[in-house]
């Protein structure tokens, strides 16, 4: 059956029915080393990240769990986890709904827009990570003892 028409191939004649809806889902694996390159709208590629942290949790002393980095203008926000969910704002603010992950090791994409998943993507201008050196939850010397009891999920 060819899902997007809605049609059973047959040896006989095409019987047509409704348009079926099939949403795809695309996972992309890439072996260590490797560059996989698909599009995905709301990527620019060529724009470097704005730092190493959260851009809004350094300006004002706070503190992050796991950072994200706009793909569409670079912005590093702390993840959903984080008490102040910058990442998330961003995309709110200015519609720039594409985020990747600014952790090392890690290349998955998402799009807050329709909820897509990717688990990788284009490369991205360097560097891909915050530094390896820097902990999580980070930065050093600004996450409270309490930090556990501050996270939102």
């Amino acid at each position: 059956m060819d899902r997007r028409y809605g049609r059973i191939a047959s040896a006989g004649p095409e019987v047509s029915r409704a348009p079926v809806s099939v949403k795809i889902e695309k996972r992309c694996h890439r072996a260590p080393g490797s560059v996989v390159r698909m599009s995905i709208p709301g990527v620019e590629p060529t724009v470097p990240p704005s730092g190493t942290g959260c851009v809004e949790c350094d300006a004002t002393g706070g503190w992050w769990v796991h950072l994200r980095r706009c793909t569409q203008c670079g912005h590093i926000g702390c993840c959903d986890n984080s008490p102040e969910q910058h990442g998330r704002k961003h995309a709110a603010d200015t519609g720039h709904t594409v985020i990747t992950s600014f952790e090392p090791g890690e290349d998955w994409f998402y799009d807050f827009s329709n909820d897509n998943f990717y688990e990788s993507g284009p490369a991205l201008a360097p560097p891909d990570s915050r530094p390896a050196d820097q902990p999580v939850p980070g930065p050093q010397g600004r996450v409270p003892e309490d930090w556990r009891s501050k996270l939102n999920g």
